[in-house]
């Protein structure tokens, strides 16, 4: 997640370990400064149709949200839709979309700010395993169509996406092959009507990783959190996307934390929320300061009063 906004909005999630009880409730934050510290306003702004559990979300335009899939219990995915429509004071109505998945999946990687009327799902988790699926939305008529392409990935869940140009994403770490958690760098790059596309090889990460978010901020990647395949983390690491490097920052979360979300808002404060310590959902909020000195990106913890309204692991989040 890279775009600067007032607002995220916090979609669903569930309550405790293993899938179990999923959420209905929509949040929206966003922060103030106030003194040395800053706050986090939370308000409830309205329901999904369905409980959902890490379903692929998307900007829509003319304040719209498009939810696909995620699971409404243990073992069970949803390959239903919702749109969310926002109103003038930030209130939601969801509307359930005849429309369907291909694939009901959660935990899929996906940039829900991509700015292609093509929409990819990479991936995720079906019932009982992990998928090498594609499956691509479009809207370009009256309807969301959804189709499933050649598969050319591993099987992965658990990473993050990045779209670097139109067509083109990075896909950063993840549960690949239902084997290991994945240092990996992977370039997907689509033709131009996303009917095909190619998975290459583009770089190792510092560590391996799963259960992360992944935020841009100019030429940089910060990849916050997660999950190394032994431990929950409160590591950073930055990638450089022009050089292809990356690196540990000293910064760390205050707390260990995976299946959390993240965005950057008003340009200047980036914002961690929810997840999962290993031992329970998470409704806290941290908040870094981000500086820009001598071309360089620093992330300077805030002191943060206020937190979320409901402890949710694994929420997806758009901003707006």
């Amino acid at each position: 997640m890279h775009k600067t906004a007032k607002y995220l909005y916090i979609i669903g999630g569930c309550a405790l370990a293993a899938e179990r009880e999923p959420i209905r409730q929509i949040e929206r934050i966003h922060v103030e400064k106030a003194g040395d510290s800053v706050n986090v306003i939370s308000e409830n702004c309205g329901q999904l149709t369905i409980a959902r559990r890490s379903p692929a979300c998307f900007l829509a335009g003319n304040q719209r949200i498009l939810v696909a899939g995620g699971c409404s219990a243990p073992n069970e995915h949803t390959d239903s839709m919702e749109m969310l429509e926002i109103s003038e004071i930030g209130e939601i109505r969801s509307i359930f979309l005849d429309e369907k998945l291909e694939i009901g999946a959660s935990c899929s990687g996906f940039d829900w700010d991509t700015h292609s009327s093509e929409k990819p799902i990479f991936g995720g988790f079906e019932a009982h395993s992990c998928l090498d699926d594609v499956q691509v939305l479009n809207n370009s008529g009256t309807m969301w169509k959804c189709r499933k392409l050649a598969k050319k990935s591993p099987k992965i869940k658990n990473s993050t996406i990045l779209e670097v140009k139109n067509g083109e994403f990075l896909m950063f770490g993840g549960w690949e092959d239902e084997q290991r958690t994945s240092k990996a760098i992977r370039r997907i790059t689509f033709n131009e009507d996303f009917t095909d596309y190619s998975c290459d090889f583009a770089g190792f990460l510092s560590y391996p990783v799963e259960g992360h978010t992944c935020i841009q901020i100019d030429s940089s990647v910060f990849l916050i959190g997660g999950f190394d395949g032994c431990f929950v983390l409160d590591s950073i690491i930055k990638y450089d996307l022009k050089t292809g490097k990356s690196e540990v920052l000293d910064t760390k979360l205050r707390g260990k934390r995976e299946n959390h979300v993240a965005c950057v808002l008003g340009d200047t404060w980036l914002v961690v929320a929810g997840g999962w310590n290993s031992r329970q959902a998470l409704d806290d909020v941290e908040v870094f300061e981000i500086r820009k000195i001598g071309g360089k990106i620093e992330l300077a913890p805030c002191q943060v009063a206020g937190k979320l309204n409901f402890a949710r692991n694994r929420p997806s989040a758009v901003v707006i």
